[in-house]
């Protein structure tokens, strides 16, 4: 929980607590798994927003069970119910629901275990299948004629219970796992309360935050939901106003932190900066990358592939270079590509390398080597985007003494930990 304040400043956060939510609440409690994960997850309350998560991409088909009592609810009401429902195929044909034996269903369906059993899904996510357990409930939208997408509608913090032995390893210390969660509960607060015109809040991979449902819930991230209860990062605005801060984060930001402005664009909050060194994550085995070779015939049919009209004109590419660098840590801030034709093009650095794909460039921190037919990035460091919170930093930090809330203050400076909820 975060420290204790003089009352003044307990009052002004009590009320920028009460400007940053507007968020509806429901009352869920939730059986846990068994093996470490505790019995029953900690009572929610009445406080605590749902999160709305779309879990993997949109699908023909996807397999659900419950091993318990079910009920499949739609729009008017209880469509089936029963006391175990075995594996059942789900698909949709013209724009409806099929579930199982069930007749065609308008508009979207939700399914639950109705004494707080887990929905099970088996369903296919870049091409490899997967298996998981989800509380909460289970939200079946056809989205095309034959498409199908999958939501987890449940408390956020159960979701974050999901998530913070996605993102950081489980033999870290507790106060590391502390400093993630009042982190990852802001990112999906924000996400949340800016998305209210869509179906899903977050994504469950590395779009937002990589979330594994029940099956990822351990003691310690529990302990960490516990102690950071409705915990969020905030920040005054330039007009003064209380606002949730998007809380970047990123594996490894290789000696010092990136501002959010020369990463993503458009305007950077003082907490987001950037330039808070950091050596801690010294540790990381990004921290510093081999080189990395591309050929241009790669950089050429990835960029076509992203579809954008100035990239897929195109063709061959003959020269790869860094356009602009950060004035402050020289990380990529510009790539320019030009094909044989002498057509160029700017992208954004962050943009380049997801086109490259981020397994391959770890980060947009390097040189460019031209070597005829390739390009070799050197000097490598860091992975990801270095915005906010560095993990291996965290990591560092929390076994060397510091708490969740110091290492959430020192990643982002002057900001205001305050209660939500």
């Amino acid at each position: 929980m975060t420290t204790a304040k003089p009352r003044a400043d307990r009052a002004r956060r009590s009320v920028l607590a009460r400007t940053i939510l507007t968020v509806a609440v429901a009352v869920v409690a939730f059986s846990g798994c068994a093996c470490e994960r505790p019995k029953r997850v900690p009572a929610m309350g009445t406080a605590v927003p749902l999160v709305r998560v779309r879990l993997g991409t949109d699908v023909e088909a996807v397999a659900v069970a419950v091993k318990g009592p079910w009920q499949l609810v739609g729009g008017s009401g209880e469509i089936a119910s029963g006391k175990d429902l075995d594996w059942t195929r789900v698909s949709v044909e013209k724009g409806a629901i099929v579930f199982g034996s069930v007749a065609t269903i308008k508009g979207p369906a939700e399914l639950v275990g109705t004494s707080d059993d887990p929905v099970r899904v088996a369903q296919t996510v870049d091409k490899q299948s997967r298996g998981r357990r989800y509380r909460g409930r289970l939200r079946l939208a056809p989205v095309g004629p034959a498409a199908l997408r999958l939501v987890n509608v449940l408390p956020m913090e159960a979701y974050l219970a999901g998530v913070l032995a996605c993102e950081l390893p489980g033999s870290w210390h507790v106060e590391a796992f502390k400093a993630q969660c009042i982190a990852a509960r802001t990112y999906a607060l924000i996400s949340r309360n800016t998305r209210t015109r869509y179906d899903f809040d977050v994504y469950d991979s590395t779009s937002s935050q990589v979330y594994g449902g029940m099956d990822r819930e351990t003691a310690k991230t529990w302990e960490a939901v516990s102690a950071t209860r409705g915990v969020v990062a905030a920040y005054g605005d330039a007009a003064g106003k209380p606002v949730l801060l998007r809380t970047y984060y990123s594996s490894t930001c290789g000696g010092e932190t990136a501002s959010a402005g020369s990463a993503f664009g458009g305007g950077t909050p003082v907490p987001l900066a950037g330039g808070v060194a950091c050596t801690y994550c010294g540790r990381s085995p990004k921290y510093r990358w081999p080189e990395v070779v591309l050929t241009k015939r790669q950089v050429g049919d990835a960029l076509r592939r992203s579809g954008s009209a100035s990239l897929v004109k195109l063709g061959d590419i003959q020269r790869v270079e860094v356009a602009e660098r950060t004035s402050r840590d020289g990380r990529a801030q510009r790539i320019r590509v030009v094909d044989a034709a002498g057509q160029s093009v700017l992208l954004r650095a962050g943009y380049w390398r997801i086109l490259m794909g981020a397994g391959k460039v770890p980060s947009t921190w390097f040189e460019i080597e031209d070597r005829g037919d390739r390009i070799a990035l050197t000097g490598g460091r860091g992975y990801g985007h270095g915005v906010g919170m560095c993990q291996w930093g965290a990591g560092y930090l929390a076994a060397h003494g510091k708490t969740g809330e110091e290492i959430i203050r020192y990643y982002y400076p002057k900001v205001d930990l305050v209660k939500a909820y």
